[in-house]
């Protein structure tokens, strides 16, 4: 019996560090990018993401970090809160500021555009090459028609641009003839299609950038890349990813959103 006994607790104590070991927490950082995350929405793609991540497995414990858009390399850096960030590009600074972080497979293949309001003097393009237009922009994003500048003063002075802290922010200041323009990205625009006001809003055909939006992870904090696609691969193999995609307009494989057909520019 006292063999059993010494069996039966060295069995527990094994299963309690495999517990341990199961219930490793790794922190996902976020800011404000709609519709992968926004602390104005109660759902959102990474949110949903995490949740399938820990029903599909017991080696993590994923956890949601909202983060300041601007602190998003402090967060990743050896010395920060959080392991890797979902839905972002490598270009922008990341090479820059945490030269070591590995990037993922392509997850969404993006892109940016001006917007504006339609009236009666600018129905086309050839209004968004107007001069002394008013933009309304992001804090913390990187615009490349701005040399990916990010200072808040120098873009107001030099740019007249105004940076806000939410899309939902700009949009209104534009709908309310405070702004003249704003940016905004195509897998956004596709979730506003229902709103009364959406056949309102003018849309560049063109472009000013485009993106393919990974997963970023700082293999120095103890969770590398590989790790993450082993988790991963099995919600891209049973189909999971691409029905958390499509719920929000986004297709799998990956392709960019074709957001002139449901705009009238």
């Amino acid at each position: 019996m006292r063999y059993l006994v010494i069996l039966f607790i060295t069995l527990f104590t094994v299963s309690l560090t495999n517990t341990s070991r199961a219930a490793e927490t790794i922190r996902i950082a976020a800011y404000d990018f709609p519709p992968y995350f926004s602390a104005y929405d109660t759902e959102h793609l990474v949110g949903e993401l995490i949740t399938a991540l820990n029903a599909s497995q017991s080696d993590y414990r994923f956890e949601l970090y909202d983060v300041p858009s601007k602190a998003r390399f402090k967060a990743l850096s050896d010395a920060g809160c959080c392991h890797l960030i979902l839905f972002e590009s490598p270009t922008w600074g990341w090479n820059e500021q945490l030269p070591q972080i590995e990037a993922g497979r392509v997850l969404v293949l993006g892109a940016e555009r001006f917007v504006a309001v339609k009236k009666k003097d600018q129905r086309d393009a050839a209004f968004f090459q107007r001069k002394d237009l008013r933009f309304g922009g992001l804090t913390g994003y990187h615009y490349p028609f701005l040399g990916n500048r990010t200072d808040a003063d120098l873009l107001e002075e030099h740019f007249n641009v105004y940076l806000s802290l939410s899309h939902e922010i700009n949009i209104r200041m534009l709908l309310n003839g405070r702004l003249d323009v704003v940016m905004i990205h195509d897998e956004y625009l596709v979730q506003l299609q229902d709103q009364p006001w959406f056949e309102r809003l003018l849309v560049n055909p063109t472009p000013y950038g485009e993106y393919e939006l990974r997963t970023l992870v700082n293999p120095e904090k103890g969770f590398a890349l590989a790790d993450w696609q082993r988790v991963l691969q099995p919600l891209i193999e049973q189909g999971v990813l691409t029905q958390l995609l499509k719920k929000y307009q986004l297709p799998w494989p990956p392709k960019r959103v074709d957001i002139l057909s449901i705009t009238k520019s």
